[in-house]
């Protein structure tokens, strides 16, 4: 066998413990902060009256959901600061994607960057009611899933909105 000095295992154990220590307390914070968002998203949703059927939230500040049979929307861009928006999609037309991109060159040709991902809620004038963004390229540096996250809610708006847009047959 061999000896285990009291010291060193000591040691060990007090940089193991130093190194771990900054991640216990970030993922604390972390916990913290989404049941505040939870807790404040549950407030505003029943202020409101909704039970939102399917929703999404991303990059730990991003909250969309919808309650499909009232065709209310619930948007926030950060939801730390409780910035929740109920958006009447009865009163919606149309949603689009807004993409805004540049060109890079490089050796060969040329790379498109995006710059913005939006989704747009129009109103029967064609006018924009909300500008709802999924991604900004200023803060982050790459996509997490936006770009599918955005096709999702689109394809689920418009189909709500359609719904919404029909006039209902009175028997």
């Amino acid at each position: 066998m061999f000896d285990i000095d009291l010291i060193s295992f000591s040691i060990a154990g007090l940089l193991i413990a130093a190194f771990a220590v900054p991640f216990y307390v970030h993922a604390r914070r972390l916990k913290i902060k989404e049941r505040i968002a939870l807790k404040l998203l549950t407030d505003f949703t029943s202020s409101h009256g909704l039970s939102l059927h399917d929703n999404d939230q991303w990059r730990n500040r991003y909250f969309i959901g919808i309650d499909n049979v009232k065709a209310q929307l619930v948007y926030s861009s950060d939801t730390s600061q409780a910035d929740y928006k109920c958006i009447d999609l009865a009163r919606a037309k149309r949603v689009t994607i807004a993409e805004a991109s540049h060109q890079v060159p490089n050796g060969k040709g040329s790379n498109k960057v995006l710059d913005r991902l939006d989704l747009i809620i129009m109103d029967h004038n064609e006018k924009p009611i909300h500008v709802l963004e999924f991604y900004d390229g200023d803060q982050y540096s790459d996509l997490v899933g936006e770009a599918v996250l955005i096709k999702k809610w689109e394809t689920l708006l418009k189909d709500v909105v359609k719904k919404s847009s029909k006039p209902q047959l009175v028997s």
